[in-house]
């Protein structure tokens, strides 16, 4: 499974005025959780902004392995919107 962001400076710019950056990484922590333990399903995460189609977050075979790495994941997302 592909989850694909967005992680345009419009989710930065316009995050105030009706929270979408927030409810971006709120569903990617999600998403991290739901698939703990979950062997049999292999997913990554990716980003696309205008500056760049494909930002590569977690890789297949290669989910964050603890909260630490996924705030860290979710970190840079956030930093790719501003």
């Amino acid at each position: 499974i592909c989850f694909v962001m967005d992680c345009s400076g419009s989710m930065y710019r316009f995050n105030g005025m009706d929270g979408r950056l927030n409810r971006m990484l709120e569903t990617t922590c999600l998403i991290f959780e739901s698939m703990e333990g979950l062997d049999r399903y292999d997913y990554a995460v990716l980003g696309h902004s205008g500056g760049s189609a494909q930002i590569p977050f977690v890789e297949f075979g290669k989910p964050p392995a603890n909260r630490g790495e996924r705030l860290k994941v979710l970190q840079r997302m956030l930093a790719h919107t501003q």
